[in-house]
């Protein structure tokens, strides 16, 4: 079963009547060690001893809280009605997918982390995050976002960038990277946003509807990228840290020049060659776009 209910399904029990035997069953979930491994892999300040623990942090605040309770049932009804009983997710990523692909793992919809995480092959919602409380459809979009993560990992064998690196080469591969995983991710649910007038429901997209402001990111961005690219061999100190930080923050580089990357490469390339670049080194979806602007460059020169 691609979509799995259980975490959210056990957690209503669980809020509903206080009874410890549901987090114990809750911890025992493939949705918790999910979770957990990602909270241990990118150092979450939740607890990460155990998935018993980390399931007591996520819920116990919402204990009683009838509120809070009957949105979760609510967004857990239109996860299944809207999302798993459509299949509207695994229909859109598919289409940026390699032809043939079958997803191995599953989309979790839990209550208490994140907005939305992948780990390996598996990717998670968090149902009760308050866009999906304001706006409910915002859940069938970042359903889209996140099991197209879960594929972009499939791909690459569940191989992600370590944080632990020394390098400014080994910075820009982290960059290279996410920037075509959370580019794909932001821009593989751009057609069907529009398609419902959706974009001003999310930042990301409002951004990438300002062309003005997205030459202003794309510049940051690739000042970023170059300052480590171009000196491989330099090792990394405390500063540089803060010097990534638009890439996630604030800004969202990763995301808005990355999708804007994606899009001008399927508008000129070709959605063929969109999806033949998942299966390469992550610097190609970099390379394949500056490759790309030069040509365009030099033809508006001539």
């Amino acid at each position: 079963m691609l979509y799995d209910f259980s975490f959210a399904e056990l957690a209503i029990k669980y809020l509903e009547t206080g009874d410890s035997t549901y987090l114990l069953e809750i911890a025992s979930l493939e949705a918790t060690e999910h979770l957990l491994n990602h909270a241990s892999q990118f150092n979450y300040n939740v607890p990460k001893e155990s998935a018993y623990e980390l399931s007591v942090y996520l819920l116990s605040d919402f204990l009683d809280d009838e509120k809070v309770i009957e949105l979760i049932r609510r967004n857990l009804q239109f996860a299944k009605d809207s999302i798993a009983l459509t299949d509207f997710p695994q229909k859109i990523c598919l289409q940026y997918l390699p032809e043939n692909f079958v997803f191995r793992g599953k989309l979790f919809f839990t209550v208490g982390y994140d907005l939305g995480v992948v780990y390996a092959n598996n990717a998670s919602l968090n149902i009760v995050h308050p866009r999906f409380i304001t706006i409910i459809d915002e859940m069938k979009y970042y359903a889209i976002h996140e099991l197209h993560h879960a594929g972009f990992l499939q791909l690459k064998e569940s191989q992600m960038p370590s944080l632990d690196i020394t390098t400014y080469g080994e910075m820009a591969e982290l960059i290279e990277y996410f920037t075509h995983l959370e580019g794909m991710g932001t821009y593989v649910p751009l057609d069907s946003r529009t398609k419902s007038d959706a974009l001003a429901s999310d930042p990301d997209y409002i951004a990438l509807m300002d062309i003005e402001k997205m030459e202003k990111f794309e510049k940051e961005y690739f000042e970023i990228y170059f300052h480590f690219k171009n000196h491989p061999d330099k090792l990394l100190n405390p500063e540089d840290w803060q010097k990534i930080a638009s890439l996630s923050d604030g800004k969202r580089l990763w995301y808005r020049v990355g999708a804007n990357i994606a899009k001008k490469i399927d508008e000129k390339k070709g959605r063929e060659k969109l999806i033949e670049i998942l299966n390469e080194p992550t610097e190609n979806f970099i390379r394949t776009y500056l490759n790309l602007k030069n040509e365009t460059e030099r033809n508006t020169d001539n």
